[in-house]
């Protein structure tokens, strides 16, 4: 069995405040510390399921926060920024399932730990009237390769969109939100044993998730300003509606999700 695990900071055990995911920051080194052991956990629970191939991507910021020292015998990790597939480097055809440790809310989301949409930039994304984050878009970019995500960690609004998205998916919550930057957490031992086990149970097919597909429709972006939304109507791809909302289209979801993150790379421009 081979397996895509990303992997995220602002939805691991423990992490609540903004400062501690910013590398340059107070708090970031256990931040971390505690991301590197969600993921740990989340290899054992492949193991104990029988995985014999692991592919990980280190998905958040510059892709620099994982030990690549401690990665176990046949895991191999994707590192460092740019990439092309930014947050899921590494997916693609032969993979029997994908996982998302650590991961949080979308952009909006009411009582949810640091939710946000892959930047501070983003409003809001959807495909087909239904609303993504990023969870949401790596699922669907699985899919595009026939990929099914089995499995997620995060604060329990994670667990709800990822639940109501894909049916079956197995989600491990590790903090229950209450306002942006305050949570209730799950003692960091518990936490980590409840995600080593529900991964083996994902992986063993005790729940059954099939690969999120594409509607076929556009993807929506909307802008938190129009200077944002200016920059990247330079994407060839791009449909602008009004101020701060455009559309990107495509022959499948691969090139629609490439064209998303061509988007922010222009919308940075207008800092």
């Amino acid at each position: 069995m081979r397996v895509f695990i990303a992997v995220d900071l602002e939805g691991v055990c423990g992490v609540v405040h903004e400062w501690e995911t910013d590398p340059a920051a107070r708090g970031y080194g256990r931040a971390r510390a505690a991301m590197q052991a969600d993921l740990l956990a989340a290899v054992d629970g492949c193991r104990a399921a029988g995985v014999v191939e692991i592919v990980v991507c280190d998905a958040h910021n510059d892709g620099g926060n994982l030990d690549p020292a401690a990665m176990p015998e046949g895991v191999r990790l994707a590192a460092g920024s740019p990439t092309p597939d930014s947050m899921m480097q590494g997916i693609g055809p032969g993979f029997d399932a994908a996982l998302f440790v650590g991961y949080h809310a979308r952009a909006g989301t009411p009582g949810s730990v640091l939710e946000h949409t892959w930047t501070y930039k983003v409003f809001g994304v959807s495909v087909g009237g239904v609303e993504l984050g990023e969870f949401g878009l790596g699922a669907m970019l699985a899919g595009h390769f026939g990929v099914r995500a089995v499995y997620v960690s995060g604060d329990d609004k994670m667990a709800a969109e990822a639940r109501a998205l894909v049916p079956g998916i197995t989600a491990t919550v590790v903090k229950r939100g209450i306002m942006r930057t305050s949570a209730v957490l799950v003692p960091p031992d518990e936490a980590r044993a409840r995600i080593r086990a529900d991964v083996e149970t994902a992986l063993k097919g005790s729940t059954v998730a099939t690969p999120l597909e594409w509607s076929g429709d556009p993807l929506v972006l909307t802008f938190t300003r129009v200077p944002f939304c200016d920059a990247a109507s330079a994407y060839p791809g791009a449909r602008r509606f009004d101020g701060r909302t455009l559309e990107i289209g495509g022959a499948d979801f691969a090139e629609i999700y490439r064209g998303f993150l061509a988007c922010l790379d222009l919308a940075a421009l207008a800092e």
